[in-house]
């Protein structure tokens, strides 16, 4: 994973609970460093253990830290340099979740050993979608449904979001219904 998710982490971290649980997070984690390099490439276990070094620091279900850093994470991609990436992808929630796949193809010109996610949106009736999610990456659904409240926020729309399916093997997608409330 990049050094931009864990950066990522170490923000969210240390703006809600300050420079102190960070280093305390990253000893749990047991991780020598507690700055990443943004562009740089690293171990995906990297980044669980600082996820389970959270839970373990505020007591909170993996879902729940997982949900909270998938909305922040919207916000902080945006201010990293990919807004304008953001903002070309589409006016609205719809748009902007359709685009989610070309958005990766272009980042990958910056981060060419990205692994980016795939997303298939299919609109099942009135306000109502299915989202498929393919991923590498396991155990990630909570951050979606945070990613997908972040990304409603920003075009000023409100959804609901419920968790459907949980892939079981690597080739199956997780699939969430999401409802776009008028």
């Amino acid at each position: 994973m990049y050094g931009m998710v864990n950066e990522g982490i170490r923000t969210f971290v240390e703006r809600n609970f300050g420079v102190e649980a960070w280093n305390s997070i990253c000893g749990d984690a047991d991780i020598e460093t507690t700055r990443f390099d943004r562009l740089g490439s690293y171990d995906d276990a990297v980044t669980y253990c600082l996820i389970d070094a959270i839970v373990k620091y505020t007591e909170l279900p993996p879902e729940n830290v997982l949900k909270v850093f998938g909305e922040y994470w919207v916000g902080y991609a945006g201010q990293s340099g990919f807004e304008n990436l953001l903002k070309i992808s589409g006016k609205n929630f719809v748009e902007r979740v359709q685009n989610l796949d070309d958005m990766h193809e272009r980042i990958l010109l910056t981060m060419p050993n990205l692994k980016p996610p795939s997303f298939e949106l299919e609109k099942v009736g009135e306000n109502t979608y299915d989202l498929s999610y393919y991923s590498t990456r396991p155990g990630l659904g909570s951050m979606v449904i945070g990613l997908l409240h972040g990304l409603a926020e920003q075009t000023g729309e409100e959804i609901t979001v419920k968790q459907t399916q949980h892939r079981s093997v690597q080739s199956d997608p997780d699939i969430f219904r999401i409802v776009l409330k008028s």
